[in-house]
């Protein structure tokens, strides 16, 4: 007698030992992107219990204080995360005035997406930042559904160490995203969730790319269980897996077409010249030979 087994999309996503993430020809191709999304996979399919991530059942009767005090207690860790004391990192308090600044400075542009990052992206490197246009782009794979999505980064120079095989020069990324909030709305929004959201800086998220990992796996899980306290699936877009192929998965970066080194971000006395693309200075026409 045969015996037949249904297996969940996450079983069988096991057994095929599909990633979390996959590479789309990236220039950046992010080494911890794959360990962090399966690492998400995990955290998310031991959390989201017998039900699964996407699963619907609404939370056990007797608990909303409980969920509150959770409520409570993720939302202070994404504000610590995401929106840390400047005793921490004045750097970051610096770019984020930066960032508001150019922010305001664009305005205008903001219905227009593309157009709009791109020019806050010139004003930060006007202003002797390396910021870049970053595009993250994956496959679907083991569950998680495809996408691109587009922000901006900023790289800067932490340390300069030097050793026999030459001189090593490590970095740090800060991401720069003014969608950062409405990318974690989720319908019916518990009061748990909705302060979790509230947490979020609601201009813009200038936070080192590690620090958004963990913001948000942490705003996940709670839009998981938002979701669920109502009945409903979390969609394919409210994932943790495809949240953090957002910002943390393999990406493109377009930075300026402004060649040469770009200035230490803070540093005085920096004359920063910008070219026009596209415009060339007109030259005095040669007198025309004459012919005889």
């Amino acid at each position: 007698m045969a015996v037949y087994i249904r297996l969940d999309d996450a079983v069988r996503a096991r057994l095929r030992g599909d990633g979390g993430c996959t590479s789309s020809g990236s220039d950046h191709d992010a080494s911890a992107c794959l360990s962090d999304l399966v690492q998400a996979f995990l955290e998310t399919d031991a959390a989201a219990g017998g039900a699964g991530e996407d699963g619907p059942g609404p939370a056990p009767k007797g608990q909303d204080s409980d969920d509150e005090d959770d409520g409570a207690e993720t939302a202070a860790s994404v504000r610590e995360l995401l929106d840390p004391p400047a005793a921490e990192d004045p750097f970051r308090i610096r770019l984020a005035a930066a960032v508001a600044a150019a922010l305001d400075a664009e305005a205008p542009l903001q219905a227009h997406g593309a157009a709009f990052r791109r020019a806050v992206m010139r004003r930060l490197r006007a202003a002797g930042y390396d910021a870049g246009v970053c595009r993250s782009r994956w496959e679907a794979s083991g569950g998680l559904t495809a996408g691109a999505y587009e922000y901006l980064d900023v790289v800067v120079p932490t340390a300069t160490s030097s050793s026999s095989k030459g001189t090593k020069r490590t970095t740090a990324r800060y991401i720069v995203d003014a969608d950062f909030r409405a990318g974690l709305e989720v319908a019916r929004a518990t009061a748990e969730y909705a302060v979790v959201v509230a947490a979020v800086p609601a201009t813009a998220v200038v936070a080192r790319e590690e620090a958004v990992g963990r913001a948000v796996r942490l705003a996940s899980d709670a839009a998981r269980r938002s979701l669920r306290a109502h009945g409903l699936h979390v969609p394919p877009w409210r994932k943790t897996r495809y949240m953090l192929a957002k910002w943390l998965g393999p990406y493109k970066r377009s930075p300026s077409s402004a060649s040469g080194a770009m200035p230490t971000p803070g540093a005085t006395g920096m004359d920063i010249k910008c070219r026009a693309v596209g415009f060339f200075p007109s030259t005095s026409a040669a007198p025309a030979a004459r012919i005889k």
